[in-house]
């Protein structure tokens, strides 16, 4: 096969089988390959084979290689026993024809050209009640999996669900967990459209009080996840599919007025429970940009609208056997987030990287095209013999699924598409970054049927010496490879034929710089404000914190806003202080910029009684001295034992002081300064 196949084609591989005699026997053709990395085995397809009919072993395969390629071998086999007799014909290998040929190009991508924020990819384990904790790592697992940030769950009718251990074990993952209900109970719909009150389809019955009961439903779900299981729910949906009418399977339809007045009880409901942080999700429509009237009419409501955090659809089509193949729009968000929930075709389950594909180019385009902030498959794991999971009912995963981890593994939450100017090539690039730890994540989707060379110039890249490619192929799922070198900001890499290439890297963190503030004046007791003001080069800016690292330690500053304060005491006049003021922020390492000035404060005048007098039985005294401390006015009859009378910091002086005058023989008078 040396001599046949070249590096990076994708070939069909296919053979007819039949064994000799005897029982069934599974046989399998398998390619050896041997090159720097030693022997390795790839099988290409299996069967279980009898003696009575021919069966056809079939599969695919991408040549890659490491280093020289000095053996190729194709081979049939019955893996459990070397002396089974078997027949082979018809023994086919063609190069993949699945795509057209790709062409090399060029892109660049700006590291302050920020988009889009990105909240997550997930997938959803609606009806399914329990998990192997390996199923739970290779869904959600950011070590050894697909790294999916969002678990999307089905409400029961009544508010229950059988998800619970489930929803715990991607919570114990880092992903966040969010629900949709696909129906309420019967009592709060009409016929549908057969006629009978049912789970199964027929629309909801508007009313005051459906409102507030059904809300009510909702919000001690969410209670009960938190209280009873510890799962703090991230968001919640008012209806799956509001707009899709069935007798199917669990449905119920709104109207777009509908979803507007309940949307206001349903808050209601979660902050009167205490867990109003959890996100409301409208609409939930099948159709990406079908009746938009389901969520403008609330959102065009400013007193309803910002009870909603996310707009959300599905994206099916009339032929979901097919798929969309149109491109996505950009729908109004009206500020909020914007999510595709659900998507999938129905046809037969195929696992091949063509179909892996499909679902490289979709994922792109919504994330570059329609500029949302998640998307979501259909199931984690299909409940049938289709194509409706990222992986089979058996929880194998197919191509598409090792392809969303592509994405999702390392473009997590909280992280923001930067752009990407593509100067020429057929490879679909996209890039994303993490404003704190400055990671950053590059996705090359060629889905040519021959290997690509792309090269991607790096503006604004600081500090980027290598990278690591994760590849999934016909030959790969999810796999690293051998480090990468950038050199003059740029780099070049050959992507395998139809494959998704993630290159992973991190940018050096850069220092906030801090407005230089000048040298002040202050008298003692006067209270100095000074707004530091700092810039953070990353883009966006990173949170920053300030604080005072030299200085007396009665000052003090804001850590979010960078505001300083100091009122100098008395004990301070006639002094000079140097205060240095940082600003640190949170990127990974944390860097600091810091500014340096001088406050000094002149000595301080004693103050004086200017004069006394007395008149109806009332001493006025008046005080002379500097504005800014306190003035503390004390009395005693004795010299030896002083009580306070007044304490006032005066705007203007002289100050005039009237008191009654006691019983006493004779009284003393003084005046103390402060702080």
């Amino acid at each position: 096969m040396q001599s046949i196949m070249q590096v990076g084609q994708t070939y069909n591989i296919s053979a007819w089988v039949r064994i000799a005699s005897g029982t069934n026997q599974n046989v399998q053709l398998t390619l050896k390959k041997t090159d720097a990395g030693g022997d390795q085995y790839a099988p290409v397809g299996s069967a279980s084979v009898s003696s009575s009919a021919w069966v056809q072993l079939s599969g695919s395969y991408t040549l890659s290689i490491s280093g020289t390629l000095s053996g190729l071998t194709l081979y049939c086999e019955v893996p459990s026993s070397a002396t089974i007799d078997y027949y082979i014909d018809d023994l086919s290998v063609t190069a993949s024809s699945s795509g057209a040929p790709g062409t090399n190009g060029v892109g660049t991508v700006t590291w302050t050209d920020v988009r889009q924020r990105i909240d997550g990819f997930g997938a959803s384990s609606a009806w399914r009640g329990n998990w192997t904790t390996a199923v739970a790592d290779m869904f959600f697992s950011t070590n050894s999996g697909l790294g999916l940030s969002f678990l999307r769950t089905r409400i029961a009718p009544g508010g229950t669900t059988v998800e619970n251990t489930i929803m715990q074990m991607a919570r114990d993952r880092g992903a966040r967990v969010w629900s949709a209900p696909w129906t309420p109970t019967t009592n709060y719909k009409g016929p549908n459209a057969g006629g009978v009150v049912s789970l199964n389809g027929g629309p909801f019955i508007g009313t005051t009080a459906n409102y507030q009961s059904y809300a009510s439903v909702l919000a001690g779900y969410v209670v009960n996840m938190k209280n009873t299981y510890g799962v703090n729910l991230y968001a919640l949906s008012v209806q799956n599919e509001p707009d899709f009418d069935t007798t199917n399977y669990e449905a119920c339809v709104w109207t777009p007025q509908q979803i507007h007045d309940f949307v206001p009880y349903l808050s209601a409901a979660l902050a009167a429970s205490n867990v109003a942080n959890t996100k409301i999700i409208i609409p939930e429509s099948d159709i990406w940009s079908g009746d938009t009237a389901l969520y403008t009419t609330t959102m065009k409501d400013p007193s309803v609208a910002p009870l909603v955090s996310v707009i959300a659809n599905h994206n099916y089509v009339n032929n979901n056997n097919v798929g969309d193949q149109s491109v996505p729009v950009a729908l109004p968000n009206y500020g909020k987030s914007l999510w595709e929930t659900e998507v999938s075709t129905f046809n037969a389950f195929e696992s091949s990287i063509n179909n892996g594909m499909y679902w490289a180019g979709r994922i792109h385009a919504f994330l570059t095209v329609a500029q949302l902030n998640a998307w979501h498959y259909w199931w984690l794991s299909a409940s049938g013999g289709d194509n409706s999971g990222l992986a089979s009912s058996g929880d194998l995963l197919a191509k598409r699924g090792y392809v969303l981890g592509n994405f999702s593994r390392f473009v997590r939450p909280d992280w923001y598409r930067i752009g990407v100017v593509t100067n020429s090539g057929t490879a679909l690039v996209s890039a994303y970054k993490d404003p704190i730890s400055s990671r950053f994540a590059i996705v090359a989707i060629n889905q040519g049927n021959n290997v690509v060379t792309q090269t991607v110039n790096l503006a604004g890249f600081t500090g980027v010496t290598t990278l690591t490619p994760w590849v999934t192929s016909a030959a790969f799922s999810l796999a690293s490879q051998s480090s990468l070198a950038v050199s003059g900001g740029s780099f070049t890499y050959q992507l395998p034929a139809t494959s998704v290439v993630t290159f992973v890297g991190q940018v050096a963190n850069t220092a906030p710089t801090l407005t230089s503030t000048g040298d002040r004046t202050v008298p003692t007791g006067v209270t100095l404000s000074i707004t530091n003001s700092a810039s953070d080069p990353d883009s966006p800016p990173q949170s920053l914190t300030y604080s005072i690292v030299q200085g007396p330690t009665n000052a003090a500053i804001d850590p979010t806003n960078g505001i300083f304060i100091w009122r100098p005491s008395v004990s301070q006049g006639n002094s000079t202080n140097i205060f240095a003021i940082r600003a640190a922020d949170n990127g990974s390492p944390s860097l600091s910029g810091t500014n340096s000035f001088k406050v000094t404060v002149p000595a301080v005048n004693h103050p004086a009684l200017s004069s006394i007098s007395e008149n109806a039985g009332r001493t006025t005294l008046a005080i002379s001295g500097d504005a800014g401390p306190d003035y503390i006015v004390q009395t005693s009859t004795n010299l030896l034992n002083w009580v306070p009378l007044l304490t006032t910091n005066p705007a203007a002086l002289p100050l005039t002081v009237s008191v009654t005058n006691g019983p006493d023989a004779q009284r003393f008078y003084r005046i103390q300064l402060g702080p």
